[in-house]
């Protein structure tokens, strides 16, 4: 059962949210279809489930694990090589404060960083499939369904108002 690729170009973004419908009633799942466009639409828009982000999570885990560092560095150290020095407290507040403070920031920005490199699939490998008039107001759907439906697929796609139905090229990067 060989796959095929589609793609749709819609004038207004109504049918597509149809299409999109219509494709889950006959068997295609969410992650064989794709929508290009250059406004960014949101997913309620177009009828698809709500996509949960794990961005926040590891950026939370990045920080905590940064205040961690932040304060053993403040505590650990001076409670495991203890200098006394004249009337000082062994751990200062203010200093260690602003050291814990920064480490926790840190810990936050390279955290987020290497979530967005892992959350976008950086990097991507793969066929790319793309057409020029998708930015120029058009919306692009990409469908990828078994060979037996394809006819059927593209008399829907062509009912719901899709302007061209093809089969498009592949990019590589």
């Amino acid at each position: 059962m060989a796959a095929k690729v589609l793609m749709a170009l819609f004038d207004h973004v109504d049918p597509v949210a149809e299409v999109l419908d219509e494709l889950r009633r006959q068997g295609i799942d969410d992650h064989d279809m794709t929508v290009i466009s250059g406004v960014p639409y949101p997913a309620r828009v177009l009828g698809r489930p709500m996509v949960w982000e794990r961005l926040p999570w590891i950026a939370l885990s990045g920080a905590f694990v940064g205040f961690l560092i932040g304060l053993f560095l403040n505590a650990g150290t001076p409670l495991l090589y203890p200098i006394r020095v004249g009337g000082q407290p062994l751990i200062p507040i203010p200093p260690s404060a602003v050291i814990t403070y920064e480490f926790t920031m840190m810990g936050l920005i390279v955290s987020t960083f290497l979530g967005v490199l892992w959350e976008s699939t950086f990097p991507s490998f793969g066929p790319k499939y793309y057409h020029p008039e998708s930015i120029n107001g058009r919306i692009g759907m990409l469908i990828r369904c078994p060979e037996e439906q394809l006819p059927e697929i593209q008399e829907m796609l062509r009912a719901h108002g899709a302007r061209d139905v093809f089969e498009p090229e592949e990019w590589t990067l």
